[in-house]
């Protein structure tokens, strides 16, 4: 063996240079490698944990998305049911008037028949007695000419 390590030019400092190394190396991971470890771990631990939270944010909003959805969709409904009512209310208000309306109209039109018809009988009348006094005329001329 010795013969090997004198043909690769390997002698006793090379022994030490490797364990110097392996201290070295120990001694340089421990210091400045392992707090480093550390961040590294607790910058994953902290993306973890706002993982976690922004998922239970997320789910804390959806409930509320579809709460809010429901309210509103119920709002929607109690404003079409009261729209609903009021038109109803409306209409039923309308048709009084309209009925009012037309009560009135026949009321007035009855009178202006009414006053029509006494107005028709008043020119007959008249016609008549002018009818009357033109016969009467025409006989008496006729009578006087004759």
């Amino acid at each position: 063996m010795s013969q090997i390590l004198e043909q690769l030019e390997i002698n006793q400092t090379f022994f030490i240079q490797f364990i110097l190394f392996g201290v070295f190396f120990f001694v340089l991971s421990e210091l400045y490698l392992k707090p480093f470890q550390r961040l590294i771990e607790k910058r994953q631990q902290k993306l973890t944990d706002d993982l976690q939270g922004s998922a239970e944010l997320l789910k804390s909003v959806e409930s509320k998305l579809a709460e809010y959805e429901k309210a509103l969709a119920a709002a929607r409904s109690e404003a079409a049911k009261h729209f609903e009512l009021q038109l109803a209310e409306i209409r039923i208000r309308e048709e009084a008037e309209i009925s009012k309306v037309k009560d009135q109209v026949k009321r007035e039109y009855l009178e202006a028949s009414k006053v029509l018809q006494a107005e028709r009988t008043k020119v007959e009348s008249e016609l008549k007695l002018q009818v009357e006094a033109l016969s009467e005329e025409i006989v008496n001329k006729v009578l006087a000419g004759n």
